[in-house]
């Protein structure tokens, strides 16, 4: 992609025209000017792209570092996921990961225009769900520290599964190629009912 080496060869090309102009006129009045028009020139030829190519390419990139992000969570979620002890509970906590990485890339190949609020709106669950999933950590490492520990780790051993489910609907509406309803899916029903275990210390 050409447009990626507009800027630093534009860059490079003003400084070795400031420098050679300078050394052969030892002016400081055109050297700026007419390293300015080179980097001008060499950006506008190397980057031809039109404003519709620009913003596409634009989205494209914010799109992909907010998958960059949420994968980068989800990555972290399955290593927190390895020290829960109930086995259906870490099933759903590693089936969510599963679902939100083949989501993306199914997104990616159906519809690349939802991407990027796909991997917002994604993201922001998961963010909750890895909170959740640190919490019920130190509850069940430490469950004196809790009123009601043993409800608490319910509540979140069901919110996992809840965020399981929504995220393996969310792939098979995509699969089944009906977005609208992905969509509305994805904006009034997620995130599932993740509470905040906040049972508080004695």
């Amino acid at each position: 992609m050409r447009h990626r080496l507009a800027a630093p060869v534009g860059t490079a090309v003003a400084v070795a025209v400031f420098l050679v102009v300078f050394l052969v006129t030892r002016s400081l009045l055109w050297p700026p000017l007419l390293a300015f028009a080179a980097a001008v020139g060499v950006y506008l030829m190397l980057d031809d792209r039109s404003r519709a190519r620009v913003a596409a390419d634009d989205y494209d990139a914010e799109a992909r570092e907010k998958v960059r992000d949420a994968l980068a969570r989800v990555r972290r979620i399955r290593a927190l996921a390895r020290d829960v002890r109930d086995p259906a509970a870490r099933a759903a906590l590693d089936g969510s990961a599963e679902h939100v990485t083949e989501l993306f890339a199914r997104v990616r190949a159906t519809a690349p225009a939802s991407l990027y609020s796909t991997a917002s709106q994604v993201g922001g669950h998961l963010a909750s769900l890895e909170g959740v999933v640190t919490q019920y950590l130190d509850i069940q490492a430490k469950p004196a520290l809790y009123r009601d520990p043993a409800g608490l780790l319910r509540g979140g051993e069901a919110a996992f599964a809840r965020f399981a489910a929504f995220t393996l609907d969310s792939v098979r509406l995509v699969n089944q190629g009906d977005l609208a309803q992905y969509q509305a899916n994805l904006e009034t029903v997620a995130p599932p009912e993740i509470p905040e275990l906040s049972g508080g210390h004695p």
